[in-house]
């Protein structure tokens, strides 16, 4: 796991809003998407980074080890992939936004079923994920 700025009381503030920054962890096992959604969320001013992790397992020990704001997770991950993740943090208090390659009904059905905030395209800009966490958290 790597871990991003330490714990998430130590986010910085905000420079728009004033306040604590909403830390995120990014779950994907492609090094070349966890890389491009990590470089979005580290300019987005109201997001602060605190993990990027590459399997499901690792996604659920750093959410319950750093209580984040946010999580991003993939769907599809060798091992436990992102409903499972989904399933496994039922009950916490966070943003859950899913992201694939391969949206369709049955994943938005069965990723709602299982939590999700959101379920959103990887053909979406890096820049839009996070705007849409931004507006689920705001809510």
């Amino acid at each position: 796991m790597s871990c991003e700025g330490g714990a998430p009381g130590g986010a910085p503030l905000s420079p728009f809003t004033g306040r604590r920054a909403l830390t995120v962890v990014v779950a994907d096992d492609s090094p070349l998407y966890r890389r491009s959604l990590t470089r979005a969320v580290r300019a987005q001013p109201a997001l602060h980074l605190i993990a990027a992790v590459e399997s499901g397992e690792a996604a659920v020990a750093a959410v319950e080890a750093l209580s984040p704001d946010v999580l991003m997770v993939d769907l599809r991950m060798p091992g436990l992939d992102g409903i499972g993740v989904l399933e496994r943090l039922a009950g916490r208090e966070l943003v859950k936004v899913l992201v694939t390659a391969s949206l369709d009904e049955d994943v938005e059905r069965d990723a709602t079923a299982a939590g999700a905030s959101a379920c959103l395209p990887k053909a979406l800009p890096c820049d839009d994920i996070c705007a849409a966490a931004l507006t689920l958290a705001q809510r």
